[in-house]
C-alpha cells in the first residue's frame, strides 16, 4: 500500500531570545520576529493555543505578517 502525504519542518514558536543577532538581524524589533522567521521557514508550531485562548485579531494579524502559502 502507497500512501502519500506532505511533511513540513519549521520550528516551534518565533520569539527566542538567543537568536537575536544570529537568526535574527541585529535590533530587528520583537513585533518584525514572526514577518521574518515566516519567511524563512515554511512552518511554525503556535504551541501558546494551548495554554490560552487566543484572540481572532491575533491570527488574522499573524496571518497578515506571513506569506500567503505559510502553514501555522
Amino acid at each position: 500500500m502507497v500512501t502519500s502525504g506532505t511533511i513540513r519542518a519549521g520550528m516551534g514558536g518565533w520569539t527566542f531570545e538567543p537568536w537575536e543577532g544570529s537568526f535574527y538581524p541585529d535590533k530587528l524589533a520583537k513585533a518584525k520576529q514572526l514577518r521574518h522567521a515566516a519567511r524563512e521557514v515554511p512552518t511554525i508550531e503556535v504551541n501558546g493555543t494551548y495554554y490560552s485562548t487566543v484572540k481572532p485579531e491575533t491570527f488574522a494579524k499573524w496571518a497578515a505578517d506571513a506569506p500567503d502559502d505559510f502553514v501555522f
